[in-house]
């Protein structure tokens, strides 16, 4: 976690406790989340699967957090507008601040300042993986990405002149949920620390192509510390840990590995804080 999130204890977390959120957002992708839908590889873009707005909502929907915005709105001649988005995630059942992600949409992006006028024919060729890093090259000789019918093609443009769009207006509430998708994912991404295995959401390119899925995480070879040795546990993501418990089982081992060492180490307040949230967790499964 980054110093946008709000601790009450700098302790790290545990390996064990560290593995087991991976494992829980890989689940969540594999079990609960939708190709294209919730992630997806963006051609041109690398293979890293891209956090889509519904997929950013699935996560917070599963570590129980509540997203907050605080809306700057900026003004420019000729009737642009900007907007810096800033989103707050609260841990729902404690209260606790857990995470902050930024974004900023502007009606200067030229998806939404210009009107594409230009004629085109399909080539008939799949989009080349560089499309991404050599637009402006492609762009040159005429060639570039469009949606047809639904689908992203590669196409030859016969006529790349494009004017200034004259209803700016229009594209007011666009540009606004677009700045608060941004400030989402980057905040899910940012609280869950699962950048390693989603990119940010790259909305405006086209979101199809198959996924890949993110390589199981590594056994450590490293010794673990002697036993009886007091583990320094960090007590939010712990919480954070039990409340996205599945089984009793589960919860009871990370509640073992979180209560024990508090315990051990006469942290008495920090164990009662484990211990409730175990408490609550169990009566929730049932």
């Amino acid at each position: 976690m980054n110093d946008l999130v709000k601790q009450e204890y700098d302790a790290p977390l545990t390996v064990a406790a560290v593995k087991h959120q991976i494992q829980v957002i890989q689940q969540v992708m594999h079990e609960a989340m939708v190709k294209d839908t919730h992630y997806g590889v963006i051609p041109g873009c690398g293979d890293k699967p891209t956090l889509l707005k519904a997929g950013a909502e699935k996560l917070s929907l599963t570590f129980r957090l509540a997203p907050t915005y605080d809306v700057k709105k900026t003004e420019f001649p000729n009737g642009h507008r900007e907007y810096e988005i800033l989103c707050v995630l609260t841990h729902i059942p404690t209260g606790q601040v857990f995470g902050q992600g930024v974004g900023i949409c502007s009606t200067m992006e030229s998806k939404y300042r210009y009107r594409n006028v230009a004629d085109f024919e399909l080539t008939g060729d799949p989009i080349p993986a560089d499309s991404k890093e050599k637009k402006n090259e492609y762009r040159r000789n005429g060639f570039g990405m469009k949606k047809v019918e639904g689908v992203w093609e590669w196409v030859k443009y016969k006529d790349a002149s494009r004017q200034e769009n004259p209803d700016l207006a229009d594209t007011y509430n666009t540009v606004l949920k677009m700045a608060k998708k941004r400030a989402h994912v980057d905040a899910v991404l940012t609280a869950t620390a699962a950048s390693d295995i989603f990119a940010q959401d790259l909305e405006d390119l086209p979101n199809t192509g198959e996924a890949q899925k993110p390589e199981p995480s590594a056994e450590q070879p490293k010794a673990q510390a002697a036993e009886g040795a007091s583990h320094a546990v960090n007590i939010d993501q712990s919480v954070l840990l039990l409340d996205s418990a599945q089984t009793k089982d589960e919860v009871n081992k990370l509640f073992a590995a979180a209560y024990n060492p508090l315990y051990e180490a006469k942290d008495y307040e920090g164990a009662k804080r484990i211990k409730t949230a175990r408490d609550r967790r169990l009566a929730e499964i049932g």
